[in-house]
């Protein structure tokens, strides 16, 4: 195992260190340029530690080298996405955002602008099916439209330990789902400490300080309802976790709306699944227990497992139909934020295990913000013959829900999952690793400005998105260098942390900000008009550099003397 750690310049002092997404317009984004206890093998299952093929396991107490990392040597390690991918990220993420507004997608300026034409969406496949039932009814007649299914859903996560209701409010919250446990007096167990901001001040921790009064009554009770269902839910008798599995993957439940466009000139098919916004998508985050993924030798969360077979389902005669129209030439791109891209990954794997789609019409998968959801998804992703590119999780820098399944737990925590549940019992992940579930593919990091969000310590300053894998060639052992950077990445700032400070509840909270799905979206166009004007400003500089011998030699100067006074006078800070 490999321990990554802070340098002792960026530690930690004390230690070691979706709501709605508003409408934009078409012309706008067009402007930005354009289980059980059985035991598997853990060689197999095990990732992060024990990648290699043919691994005996992952034994637990081995020593541990530790690699330390700054900024300098964290940024090492990145590549800075091209334009060319950054415009594709933006479309995906633009895709994403009206997976929220559904209703509201126009189209006639889908096509006009962006040259998708709409197929079909989750609720117009609904609506269909509840006219077959029940006789014309409108969409909004039958509660189809977003939020109404949180009043009417399935209330069984909730009935065992007299747990309390899922609001709207609190979806936010249960980004650290499994850390939740600790409620309000999870400091004294983190080993990490508060951590610094750039001006030398630390957030609030714990204590009963004036800043914890900012926390509105609502607030705290919403995160108090949130973490007794967590419990509830990995408690509950087995029984109870089926009633949630079968409505999960039932054919009349829903529990993250998608719609289906498609590229008539690439050929290529788009699904697009919205992340958390009903009482269904959160019963999926809270059932994370590891489970069997298509009985393979890797584990999956097993809530949105079970959500992704239901999806699975509906999706099926949408895939088969283009692969009937576009023959050889059909190709599939799967993306969502949030549990919305956890799906998305799951179903464009199903698609391809069960022999319906082949690899080659599978184009890579984007998901923004997406927590983790697999224990041996690389090992995976090699028997399945795909490179680790497949998979392109693009997380914010500060999103506390990519870090929430793959945060280092505490000891004592993973001893309470295995002690309410026995399927923690001899999950590898958590046993070999301290995490749920880990990184899979290639993870992407994407930085905002400032003045939006704080930038990370160990990220080059400004705007930037950047595939972190860029492993340099004097390295012994690049994939050891690599998941000790995703680790530490992973844990600065750990969800705890996260959770700790006042400012992270609330619309308008931290946590809310650095997950938003509209974020996303406004950092990856910030990200290309800081690439356009650099491209810019290099293509001026080309050709002055070109056309100036020419407009030297013809007036009789001497240009390398001219060019060479002008570097001279800029270095040494004149003219």
């Amino acid at each position: 195992r490999v321990r990554s750690v802070l340098v002792a310049g960026d530690r930690k002092p004390g230690g070691r260190g979706a709501g709605d997404a508003a409408l934009l317009s078409e012309e706008t984004w067009a402007g930005g340029e354009e289980m059980g206890d059985r035991v598997l093998d853990e060689g197999d299952r095990c990732v992060g530690c024990c990648d290699a093929e043919g691994s005996e396991g992952c034994p637990v107490g081995e020593d541990e080298g530790e690699v330390a990392f700054d900024r300098g040597s964290f940024s090492r390690l990145l590549r800075r996405v091209s334009l060319a991918e950054a415009r594709l990220f933006l479309q995906l993420s633009y895709l994403g955002s009206l997976s929220y507004i559904i209703p509201k997608i126009k189209p006639a300026n889908l096509l006009k602008y962006h040259r998708l034409n709409l197929v079909t969406s989750s609720l117009e496949k609904k609506s269909k099916l509840l006219n077959v039932e029940n006789g014309p009814s409108t969409a909004q007649d039958l509660g189809l439209q977003r939020g109404e299914d949180a009043e009417n859903g399935v209330k069984s996560i909730k009935q065992q330990q007299n747990g309390h209701p899922i609001s709207a409010s609190s979806a936010y919250q249960i980004a650290a789902s499994a850390a939740s446990y600790l409620r309000s007096q999870t400091w004294s167990i983190l080993p990490f400490g508060s951590e610094k901001s750039e001006s030398g001040e630390s957030s609030a921790v714990g204590g009963s300080g004036n800043e914890d009064e900012d926390l509105t009554s609502s607030e705290m009770s919403s995160f108090m309802a949130t973490t007794d269902s967590v419990t509830a839910v990995v408690a509950a008798k087995e029984e109870t976790k089926q009633a949630v599995a079968k409505d999960l993957n039932s054919a009349k439940s829903s529990p993250c709306e998608w719609f289906i466009c498609d590229d008539d000139t690439s050929g290529t098919r788009f699904f697009v699944i919205q992340g958390s916004e009903s009482l269904a998508s959160w019963q999926a985050n809270l059932l994370f227990e590891p489970i069997q993924f298509e009985g393979l030798d890797v584990l999956v969360h097993r809530g949105i497992y079970e959500a992704a077979k239901g999806i699975y389902e509906k999706m099926l005669p949408e895939v088969r139909g283009h692969l009937k129209s576009r023959g050889d030439s059909a190709t599939f791109r799967f993306t969502g934020h949030s549990l919305g891209g956890s799906l998305s990954l799951l179903v464009n794997l199903m698609l391809l295990i069960r022999g319906e789609v082949p690899a080659a019409s599978l184009l890579p998968v984007v998901t923004f913000g997406a927590p983790s959801i697999m224990c041996g998804g690389d090992h995976l992703l090699r028997k399945l013959g795909l490179p680790l590119s497949h998979v392109q999780a693009i997380m914010m820098h500060r999103d506390i829900v990519p870090r929430a399944f793959s945060c280092n737990y505490p000891d004592h925590v993973a001893e309470i999952l295995k002690a309410l549940n026995g399927n923690f019992r001899n999950h590898p992940c958590l046993n070999n690793q301290k995490l749920l579930y880990a990184p899979m593919g290639e993870l992407l990091i994407l930085q905002p400005e400032e003045k939006f969000s704080p930038h990370h310590r160990l990220l080059p300053s400004g705007t930037g998105l950047y595939v972190l894998g860029h492993t340099p060639p004097s390295s012994d052992d690049p994939a050891m260098l690599l998941r000790a950077a995703q680790s530490v990445l992973l844990n600065t700032p750990h969800p705890i942390e996260i959770l700790s400070d006042p400012a992270a509840y609330g619309p308008e909270g931290t946590v809310y900000r650095d997950h938003d799905v509209n974020a996303y979206l406004r950092s990856v166009r910030g990200v290309i008009h800081r690439e356009l004007i650099r491209a810019r400003k290099a293509k001026r500089e080309q050709r002055r550099q070109m056309w100036w011998p020419l407009v030297a030699a013809a007036q009789g100067i001497d240009a390398g003397f001219v060019m060479g006074g002008r570097a001279g006078k800029r270095e040494s800070g004149g003219g």
